[in-house]
């Protein structure tokens, strides 16, 4: 079964880019004119929660910018691509070529190695591909040339152009003076290709506390440069446990961050609606009312809600369900699937009838009218606001939504079965087989591999 959770590869950023499947193309073009125009600006802490699409973002930016600037080492069918993906969207007027490369460095992905400065400068001559894209190293030969010479009988001419990682990073750690080969470094780099360098560091805030502070600080230290920008792509709530996590809780988190950033910004949210639509998902308009609507309930993240419909897909495929089960699964069924996505403790207490407040949350107001609707008896009918000073005499009981919606999670959750035990909700049936069919269907993912992040 193909996921809905998109990948961020080279295909798939495009993708999104040429048909604006999120909604941001807009605040990308914002962005990347904001970094253009930062001459000023070293550091940006760009803040989204976790699975809000951040990293997704900041390589579309790291492709745009590459893909204006004729002198990067991008794939030029890559970089044709994303021009002509441009050119179809109204949202990149005023993105003009520029002098500025870009460069992405996961951070969390490399923070087993002891120096968090070591894996950044070899990200960036890995990703830069100095060796094969046709920039003068005769000077960066001179800065790292001393060092060479230390650890080398190869000519120096040769120490470039058979360079690999572990020689990369034995040569820089040799070095007695790592600050000025740095600075050295970047303005050789800065010297040929741009104008200013950006570098994305994504996922800092899951490193080891250690690595997080170290990287950090050292940043601050080795790379002050005018024409540098570092744009870290954060949770910032959760980078301020990760500081207390290596100074103590009593530290203040919030105030350290602020040496590192120049500037916060908040990652805007995707248009969850624009981007359901664009999955063609479902054939079904009231199961896509109300997945849409426990989003915005529950406040999923994109890639929370990704793998939401992917387990009501899996849950539901193949199933040819009576009138009873095609209410549980809409309503019922699919609630439980968010909850044991969202919370899984919250989730245990719902289907073991210990908590039936998510279904109030979901279903007590104007949306759950219609659910409340269809478990009336014929001798009741929903309550209505009163009118002023009239007098209402109604044939039927009044009943509210929650009256209702209790009953539902009772007869579902918390009502033993015996004997063929059968209880009637409106025009539904309820008895041990429904209380089972939900168990079922919330269990059936065990049968399927679980998509990581």
């Amino acid at each position: 079964m193909k996921k809905s959770v998109l990948l961020p590869t080279d295909e798939n950023l495009i993708l999104t880019i040429r048909e604006d499947a999120l909604d941001r193309n807009a605040d990308l073009n914002s962005f990347c004119q904001l970094l253009s125009h930062s001459n000023s600006m070293n550091s940006i802490a760009l803040d989204g929660r976790w699975g809000s699409g951040k990293t997704f973002f900041v390589k579309q930016c790291a492709l745009l910018i590459n893909a204006k600037n004729s002198l990067s080492n991008i794939d030029k069918r890559i970089a044709q691509s994303i021009l002509e993906a441009t050119k179809q969207s109204n949202s990149f007027e005023g993105l003009t070529d520029n002098k500025l490369l870009a460069v992405y460095f996961d951070a969390w992905e490399n923070d087993s190695e002891e120096d968090p400065v070591l894996s950044l400068i070899y990200r960036i001559v890995q990703q830069l591909d100095l060796k094969t894209s046709g920039f003068d190293l005769q000077k960066l030969v001179h800065v790292l040339g001393t060092i060479a010479d230390a650890i080398t009988d190869r000519p120096i001419s040769n120490v470039i152009s058979s360079l690999k990682e572990c020689d990369f990073l034995d040569v820089i750690r040799k070095h007695e003076d790592l600050e000025t080969t740095i600075k050295a470094f970047f303005e050789e780099i800065l010297f040929e290709k741009a104008e200013r360098l950006i570098i994305f560091v994504d996922e800092l805030d899951r490193c080891r506390p250690s690595y997080a502070v170290r990287l950090l600080e050292r940043i601050e230290h080795y790379f002050i440069n005018d024409r540098i920008t570092f744009v870290f792509s954060v949770n910032l709530e959760q980078l301020q446990h990760t500081i207390k996590n290596f100074y103590g809780n009593d530290f203040d988190a919030c105030r350290y961050l602020d040496r590192f950033f120049d500037l916060r910004l908040s990652l805007p949210p995707i248009n969850t609606t624009k981007y359901y639509n664009s999955l063609n998902l479902s054939n079904n308009v009231e199961i896509d009312r109300v997945l849409m609507r426990i989003q915005q309930t529950f406040n999923m993240s994109l890639r929370e809600f990704c793998k939401f419909y992917d387990s009501v897909k899996v849950s539901g495929m193949k199933s040819y369900f009576n009138e009873t089960e095609d209410f549980m699964f809409k309503y019922i069924v699919t609630l439980c699937l968010a909850l044991k996505i969202i919370n899984i403790d919250l989730h245990e207490d719902f289907i073991h009838g210990k908590n039936e407040q998510p279904l109030l949350d979901l279903y007590g107001n104007d949306f759950g009218t219609h659910i409340c609707e269809l478990l009336l008896n014929d001798d009741e009918m929903l309550e209505t606001p009163k009118v002023d000073s009239i007098v209402h005499v109604y044939l039927k009981t009044e009943v509210k939504h929650k009256e209702k919606l209790s009953e539902l999670y009772d007869v579902i959750f918390k009502r033993n079965y015996i004997n063929g035990e059968r209880v009637s909700l409106g025009q539904f049936t309820f008895n041990k087989i429904t209380k089972d069919f939900v168990y079922k269907l919330d269990s059936s993912l065990n049968e399927y591999t679980c998509y990581d992040e």
